[in-house]
């Protein structure tokens, strides 16, 4: 839901965000920053798994002072809430900001998980019913439960509608979110899901990973993403696989995919999940044009242009949040986008 009570530098913290939600019954809650003024741009920020707000208080702080955009929080339960429950959260919230502001042009920067997050909530604003309604068994007790979007619209979270029109625009700007999930999850995270429902759908082959870029997005829902470069900046891997991280016989794969052959890919999920978001990226049309004209490229020639179409920043998956060139993509988002929405405005 929307909440117009404001969030101050006191209240970024994890504690303080576990004690709204519980105010809200454990429903995610978008929140100003600073004083609440409707008449400016919407950039609303979501943290990932195991985080809390103040990781983004630096893009918080930095949109409050420049004046012309209004930042937003999303607090959500990054641990005991299925993926596509928070996406509802955030679409009910979006939706209730355009009821706002008509027709505002919303960027969203979301970082690792919250990219997901973020996916989830632009799909149920096109296609409320895009969950799948499937039954699973709960760990405790063999019971088996149901989990769809009718289980969803009956319980008040999923939209009744698609809004997707009521905005003139929403850009998401994915941080280092693993599109691809975890393959073999370890045996101390299997024992977490029972209170730490995300883990469940951050497995390679979940329903929402595997359905996530199932649904079409409009030409004004854009997703553009970016990636901290660990190994640039002499860090060791501590995360997920990413495009960047791909060896020289995947970039094979992908190219190969990328002219026609899905079937390059092989059967391993996380390469499926890893080529629909790069399919779902704002330049993958550019990439894909480029590559059918020069045919497979060197190894090291394909990972230079993966690099142009989702940049990569030297810094480790939680430092990129504070790194000067991600301001620096941010604002050049924000002004291209204020320009190309305001034919439609």
């Amino acid at each position: 839901m929307l909440s117009l009570d404001p969030l101050g530098p006191d209240d970024l913290g994890e504690s303080r965000e576990r004690a709204r939600l519980a105010a809200h019954a454990g429903c995610g809650v978008l929140a100003p920053y600073g004083p609440p003024r409707a008449s400016l741009r919407p950039l609303v920020l979501v943290h990932g798994i195991h985080g809390h707000p103040g990781e983004l208080r630096a893009l918080a702080e930095r949109a409050l002072a420049a004046g012309d955009v209004q930042p937003y929080l999303f607090l959500y339960d990054d641990l005991g809430r299925y993926l596509d429950r928070s996406g509802d959260d955030l679409a009910r919230a979006l939706a209730q900001l355009a009821c706002q502001a008509p027709r505002p042009a919303v960027v969203i920067v979301a970082h690792s998980m919250g990219g997901i997050v973020a996916r989830c909530a632009l799909n149920s604003l096109v296609d409320p019913r895009w969950f799948p309604r499937f039954t699973h068994r709960q760990l405790r007790r063999g019971k088996v439960r149901v989990r769809g979007s009718a289980e969803a619209v009956r319980a008040g979270v999923r939209l009744e509608a698609p809004c997707a029109a009521d905005f003139a625009a929403i850009d998401v700007l994915a941080v280092d979110t693993p599109w691809s999930g975890f393959c073999a999850p370890r045996l101390d995270l299997r024992n977490l899901w029972r209170r730490q429902r995300a883990w469940v759908d951050m497995v390679s082959n979940s329903v929402v990973l595997t359905r996530l870029h199932g649904v079409a997005l409009p030409a004004h829902f854009r997703v553009h993403h970016l990636e901290a470069d660990q190994r640039g900046a002499g860090l060791p891997d501590d995360k997920i696989c990413t495009l960047g991280d791909l060896d020289d016989a995947d970039l094979v794969r992908f190219q190969r995919a990328i002219l026609g052959d899905r079937r390059a890919l092989g059967s391993d999920p996380r390469f499926h999940n890893l080529f629909a978001a790069l399919a779902g990226e704002r330049s993958f049309p550019a990439l894909a044009a480029d590559l059918r004209a020069s045919g497979l490229l060197s190894a090291s020639a394909f990972r230079a242009e993966l690099r142009r179409a989702v940049p990569r920043l030297a810094g480790s998956h939680t430092s990129v949040l504070e790194n000067t060139a991600l301001f620096a993509l941010l604002d050049e988002l924000l002004v291209r986008g204020a320009t190309e929405v305001r034919p439609q405005a």
